[in-house]
C-alpha cells in the first residue's frame, strides 16, 4: 500500500474530502497528545487541548500555506490550545524566572546525576521535570526528547530562535537547580 503525504490529504481536504483528515488525526494523534500533556500534566486536560487543536486545524487549514511542515504548523496549534488551557484552568500567566545558578553548581548536580544508574536518573529527572513550570517543561521536552529543532520549537512555540535558545538555557538551568534539591533531599532521607 502506498503512503500517502501530509500535503496529499491537505489537498484533498481542501477539494472538499473532509474524510481525509482522518489519516492526519490517526498520524498525529498520540503526538498531539503527548505534547499537550507535557504542558497540563493532566490526562483530561490534554485529550480535550489536542481534540481542540485536531478541530482547529481542520478549520483553518486553508491557511496552511506549506513554509513549514504540517507537523510544525499543527504542533504550534497544540502548543498555542495547550498554553491556552492552562491560563483558563490555573489563570495564571506562564513566565520563566531567571535563576541564577554558578558553574560549580551545574559540574556538581552533573557529576552526581551521571552516577546513577539508567533507572534513577530518569526517576529525578522526572521529578525535576514535575516541579518545573509547563511552558520550561515543553520547551526542555520538545527539543531534548521529541528531538525538535530550534527552528521547529520556535515556530511551534511562537518564540524567535534566539529567544528558544535563552529559554532552552534558562529551564535547563533551572532543571538542574531543582535536581539539586532533589537530590539533597534524597541523600537526607536516606541518612
Amino acid at each position: 500500500m502506498e503512503k500517502k503525504t501530509d500535503e496529499y490529504y491537505i489537498r484533498e481536504i481542501l477539494k472538499g474530502d473532509s474524510g481525509s483528515f482522518s489519516p492526519l488525526v490517526e498520524k498525529y494523534s498520540h503526538l498531539a497528545f503527548s505534547l499537550s500533556m507535557k504542558i497540563l500534566n493532566q490526562r483530561e486536560d490534554a485529550e480535550e487541548a489536542a481534540q481542540d487543536a485536531f478541530i482547529m486545524a481542520y478549520n483553518s487549514l486553508n491557511s496552511f500555506q506549506g513554509s513549514s511542515a504540517f507537523k510544525t504548523w499543527f504542533f504550534r496549534i497544540v502548543y498555542n490550545t495547550s498554553i491556552s488551557r492552562l491560563r483558563t484552568r490555573k489563570n495564571i500567566e506562564v513566565k520563566i524566572d531567571d535563576v541564577k545558578i554558578s558553574d560549580p553548581e551545574i559540574q556538581s548536580t552533573e557529576s552526581a546525576i551521571g552516577q546513577l544508574n539508567i533507572n534513577e536518573r530518569q526517576k529525578y529527572l522526572q521529578i525535576g521535570l514535575d516541579r518545573l513550570e509547563p511552558d520550561e517543561r515543553a520547551l526542555l521536552k520538545m527539543y531534548y526528547y521529541d528531538d525538535f529543532s530550534m527552528d521547529e520549537v520556535s515556530v511551534i512555540t511562537g518564540l524567535t530562535v534566539s529567544n528558544v535558545k535563552v529559554k532552552i538555557h534558562r529551564s535547563r538551568k533551572k532543571l538542574l537547580q531543582e535536581l539539586k534539591v532533589v537530590l539533597r533531599d534524597e541523600i537526607i532521607s536516606i541518612l
